[in-house]
């Protein structure tokens, strides 16, 4: 039976209708008549709706004999016989269950179900203040209206219809529009929700009730306007504790590395986490996780310690990142949303070579240093032969010749800056639908993201599509299916940041173009940079498919099982051309590459989950199988010998105009297979004592028989104190929560397909054939590498959750390292997977959130967090093994016991001799000689501790968020530097440039400086050529930063300028990625180097701007 109030009130009328007030004792108070002012203060303001139509009011003063009541919830449900029912009384106050306000108004002309204009306020419900620009619209509806200042409205609505009142950083509230006038309508500010759904590793648990270190980041955190490079991890970065991320190249489309609490694997390629896609287990190796896009994620969580990861076994001893996409709504009408900016890229002025004048002076002073050392010998030649000295003379006229020789044009070019590609387009568009039934729901994207290379040349595109559906077939069987495709297109990509570093800055600017169409070159065969971009013609080609169906029975109330198989199938094509008319392609008359990756791999889950509570105990439980496969095929080949004709890139050309003999073709099929069963299970009592425990064994086909199965347990409990009687009365404190866990994991991805086994290629002997041992010899032997993690942690929040604070310590232990180590040749091959050492890593994570809003028009959150984690190899077979690749004359990057993983081996120097010009090194055996015995070894690949804080302030319909993240602690070597120091000429027939800060080097005796003289030929202590700029200390530094990595700044249009437009909603916005860097490293970008530490070739990361428009339709 409906409630109608009066929208208007023109004059005070009397009810005439008997009311009843019920009390406990059934005594009845008959009301002949009721001021209808008095019945209307009954329902003063509105707080939020109930279920079945069900609304809570605040009585403030009730008429009825004079009883004054309390500002109490009340229910307003009318009953057949028009009574109100007290159910408990509290003098001098009264709680009243259920009331009923009947009120019949006879007003002429006005029907109740008419449409009608109502007027209304929004107020904070806790500061009572006007809540101005919220918005206000009909159910079902897609436009609407926005408060005012004041917070109040006006809104035509029809009749029997609810109102949605909607606004940032409050809770939505629903409510039928009948009740608008009753009172003003209060909004709770949304906080976090202790009761909020965690994903962990099969199911889901309440985030109150975990026991375990997960952190969560919601899809708020993965806007466009907050990751303008629409790259899943690098949206990550500084937003979770302990979890290290870094863009180690800044070409388009490059995935960020992932680093959980640590290194904990000897291999530099072994440190990217599992990734877990609803449900869906990708392998990170071969599928870049950029391959999602980061506006189709609703939350992402990071399983961090032993006892959450141990669920995935083998695979989750680096941490497991489990993704959960957006769903539709059921019952909820098409919503239609489009994201798209656009924007620039640039990379900033970090680093200078020399000038013309400064080249020119470089190179007279390197062959004049030489002559003068030469000079002097022969001066005092001692026990020199006549050999000796002839050859001296000899070195000492090719040096005047080339001083003779040598000249420089009326030009100077910085080519690090000419190669730059300013303001390089930048776009992104997003669109999404999603809607659903009564018993299905769906949801559907289509992307598009672009970005050309802000250095070099060349442009990566990425295509997304994605279709969700779920339909409840009937009570007990529910259905979902899911795909995504990716498609990623990188196109004439080129890295000239050798060339523009080596080329003499007096190289013209326009490459010369010989005749015969040959790119000419203006010293010697030294490649122009602007030629080294031009001479590229490659497309990288990528398809990925991901997809899943799932079925979920419910069996009986507490039973419930999931059956999902889960697929993804990756194509990879890259097809390379250097044509015989440029620098690369030269050498062999044009060189016509062609490699492909075809992957396919699945799992198939199986699983039963109880959930049941008996009194005061919860118990839930879980119980599956996981069938795991993966295959993957890759294949190439490359020709030789092209015309040198324009256009010409197939391969075809080759066979026609080249030697078929120069083809070399390679192919390869690996396969593994991996299944395993697992359980877990949880108590709770009463909420307070909470107890959690897993146990999964795991099989690999990588593994020789006797070593193919381990065992993965983990327990973990919890107490939380929030819920004790002792804390029930402190009502600043919402949760304190003290949990432990330890568990164990596993790893296995440094191992290769078949490194168990020997295996045998073909070949061919004395031109017969032959069949010999790869260059790999196989370990049965070989076992998984164990993780065993002890954690310990704290969760608190406090005043209504607006305080948050998280740390957790954790000491864990990886036995069992994988590496390939060296063996006799006796064995066939140089090396063999081994089960090499043990490593250790511990530390802490912290995570401090505070959020709060003034009055009814500024809000602000602040969100820090930090991890210090320090990592020490505590045993290997032998002293030292390999980290990465070797690097041509630079550090030997290795793991050595007592160190960190990837410490360097270097000579330790001490300076510039102030007398000689020449570096110093310390000769630490006291041999007199300088060799690989006076190493020393320096950390140089993982941080101290890494960060990130993130900042949100609101004012009225503007929204500012911004990012800083923070690496302390780093250090790299500058293989760059070292490599400059040379003054020799190089294979190209010039002397390459020099940094611009090698012009402040010792140029007599007596100067101080910090870099040596320049000189070619041998000299210093050690007399070698490279003496001044052998691997060593000098070129370690410090790359610790803080780096403003986005800023943004939004506004959100009113409804009321939309409302003729149809559209929902409209949000402005502009944003800026790498903002600013605070840093003493004088290179390109800190963050931009392989995971080694040494600084190589990586471009560094653009600074990016976009303005873009979100709509929601």
């Amino acid at each position: 039976m409906p409630v109608f109030f009066l929208h208007k009130v023109k004059a005070i009328f009397f009810i005439p209708v008997k009311c009843r007030l019920v009390l406990l004792k059934r005594t009845l108070i008959p009301v002949k008549s009721l001021l209808l002012a008095e019945m209307m203060s009954l329902a003063r303001e509105v707080v939020h709706p109930c279920k079945r139509r069900e609304y809570t009011f605040t009585c403030l003063v009730c008429p009825l004999s004079g009883v004054k009541y309390s500002a109490i919830p009340i229910l307003a449900i009318l009953s057949e016989d028009n009574t109100v029912t007290i159910v408990k009384i509290n003098q001098p106050t009264i709680s009243m269950r259920k009331s009923v306000l009947f009120i019949l108004l006879c007003m002429s002309g006005v029907s109740a179900y008419a449409q009608q204009v109502l007027k209304g306020t929004v107020k904070d419900a806790t500061s009572r203040q006007p809540v101005p620009g919220a918005t206000v619209k009909v159910v079902g509806k897609t436009t609407g209206v926005t408060t005012n200042e004041k917070g109040e409205f006006q809104i035509d609505v029809p009749a029997n219809a609810q109102l949605q009142i909607s606004s940032v950083g409050f809770e939505n509230v629903t409510i039928a529009a009948k009740l608008i006038q009753a009172g003003p309508i209060l909004m709770q500010i949304r906080l976090m929700d202790m009761k909020e759904a965690v994903v962990v590793g099969y199911g889901t648990q309440q985030k109150r009730n975990v026991t375990n270190s997960i952190s969560t980041v919601k899809s708020t955190e993965l806007t466009a306007e907050k990751n303008i490079a629409s790259d899943f991890g690098k949206a990550l970065q500084g937003r979770v504790p302990g979890v290290y991320i870094a863009s180690r190249e800044g070409t388009p489309g490059n995935a960020a590395s992932i680093m959980i609490r640590g290194a904990q694997s000897v291999s530099a390629v072994a440190t990217n986490p599992l990734i877990v896609i609803d449900g869906l287990v990708v392998d990170g190796n071969t599928i870049s996780i950029n391959s999602i896009n980061p506006q189709d994620i609703e939350s992402v969580e990071v399983l961090k310690d032993a006892a959450s990861a141990a669920i995935y076994g083998a695979r989750g001893s680096t941490g497991v990142i489990i993704i959960t996409t957006k769903k539709g709504r059921a019952n909820s009408k098409p919503t239609l949303n489009v994201n798209m900016y656009t924007g620039v890229n640039n990379v900033p002025t970090s680093r200078h070579m020399m000038n013309t004048a400064e080249y020119a002076s470089a190179f007279d002073d390197s062959r004049n240093n030489r002559i003068g050392d030469i000079d002097n010998k022969l001066a005092n030649p001692g026990n020199l032969t006549a050999g000796q000295i002839k050859q001296l003379n000899d070195e000492k006229t090719v040096l005047k010749n080339q001083l003779a020789g040598f000249n420089v044009a009326d030009r100077s070019i910085d080519w690090l800056d000419r190669i730059k590609h300013k303001n390089a387009p930048v776009n992104n568009l997003q669109a999404s639908m999603s809607g659903g039934g009564d018993r299905n729901n769906y949801y559907m994207s289509l992307g598009r993201y672009a970005e050309t290379a802000s250095m070099g040349s060349g442009r990566y595109e990425r295509i997304t599509g994605r279709l969700d559906v779920t339909q409840q077939v009937n009570n007990w069987l529910k259905v979902n299916g899911n795909i995504n495709i990716t498609q990623g297109v990188n196109k004439d990509m080129s890295n000239p940041i050798i060339a523009a570093m080596s080329a003499r800055p007096d190289t013209p600017e326009d490459p010369i173009i010989l005749p015969d169409g040959m790119l000419g070159y203006y010293i010697g065969i030294q490649q122009h940079p602007l030629g080294a971009m031009m001479d590229n013609k490659n497309k990288n080609k990528t398809n990925i498919y991901l997809g899943s169906l799932s079925a979920d029975l419910q069996l009986m109330k507490e039973l419930s099982f999931r059956s999902a198989f889960n697929a993804t199938k990756y194509n990879g094509l890259s097809i390379n051309f250097m044509p015989p008319t440029g620098y690369q392609g030269y050498f062999n008359n044009g060189v016509f590459k062609t490699t492909g990756t075809d992957n396919f791999s699945y799992n198939f889950d199986n699983y039963f989950t109880y959930n049941k509570r008996i009194s005061k105990l919860g118990i839930n439980a879980t119980l599956g199988y996981t069938y795991y496969s993966n295959e993957l095929n890759s294949f190439g080949y490359e020709l030789y010998g092209f015309p040198k004709i324009d256009n010409i890139t197939g391969g075809g050309a080759a066979a026609t105009y080249g030697s078929t003999a120069n083809i070399g073709s390679m192919n390869t099929n690996n396969r593994e297979i991996s299944d395993a069963y697992f359980f877990r299970t949880g108590l709770d009592w009463e909420g307070k004592y909470l107890l959690n425990a897993s146990i999964r064994r795991d099989g690999s086909s990588k593994l020789a028989k006797d070593n193919r199965y381990s065992w993965f347990p983990s327990v973990s409990a919890g107490w939380d104190m929030s819920r004790e009687s002792f804390l029930s009365d402190v009502k600043v404190v919402n949760q304190l929560k003290l949990r432990t866990s330890y568990g164990m994991s596993g790893n296995m991805r440094p191992l290769g397909y078949f490194d168990s086994r020997n295996l045998m290629k073909a070949t061919s002997y004395v031109g017969n054939q032959a069949l010999i041992l790869n260059t790999i010899v196989g370990n049965p032997s070989i076992r998984w590498e164990r993780t065993k993690q002890l954690d310990a942690g704290v969760d608190v929040a406090l005043l209504n959750n607006r305080i948050t604070f998280t740390a957790d310590y954790y000491n864990k232990t990886t036995d069992g390292l994988m590496t390939s180590n060296d063996v006799s040749w006796i064995y066939g091959a140089g090396n063999m997977p081994d089960n090499i050492g043990s490593i250790r890593n511990y530390g802490v994570d912290l995570q401090l959130a505070v959020s709060s809003r003034q009055g009814a028009t500024i809000g602000w959150r602040v969100s820090t967090n930090m991890n210090i984690n320090r990592n020490k190899i505590l045993s290997m077979k032998d002293s030292t093994a390999l980290f990465g690749a070797l690097v041509f004359g630079g550090p030997q990057s290795r793991s050595k016991v007592g160190q960190p993983v990837g410490s360097v081996m270097l000579f330790e120097s001490q300076g510039v001799d102030p007398q000689t010009g020449d570096m110093i090194y310390t000769d630490r055996n006291k041999d007199g000689r300088w060799d690989s015995n006076d190493y020393v070894s320096v950390p140089i690949a993982l941080p101290t501790f890494t960060g990130g804080t993130t900042l949100t302030l609101s004012y009225k319909r503007f929204t500012l968020d911004a990012l800083f993240t923070y690496v302390v602690g780093n250090k790299v070597y500058d293989y760059y530097e070292q490599t400059l120091r040379n003054y020799s000429l190089d294979y190209t027939g010039a002397m390459p440039n020099k940094f611009d800060n090698l012009a402040n080097r010792w140029k007599k005796p007596g100067d101080v400086s910090d870099v040596p003289r320049a000189i070619t030929g041998v000299h210093g202590a050690g007399q070698t050529a490279d003496w001044n700029s052998k691997p060593s200390t000098q070129f370690i530094t410090d790359a610790s930063y803080m780096r403003l990595r986005n800023i943004s700044l939004a506004y959100v249009v009113p409804a009321a300028v939309l409302q003729k437009a149809k559209i929902n909603q409209v949000r402005v916005y502009a944003s800026m990625e790498n903002v600013f860097t605070i840093t003493k490293y004088k290179g390109f970008d800190p963050e931009a180097v392989s995971n080694t530490g040494i600084v190589s070739t990586n471009l560094p990361n653009p600074r990016a701007a976009v303005i873009g428009i979100d709509l929601t339709f």
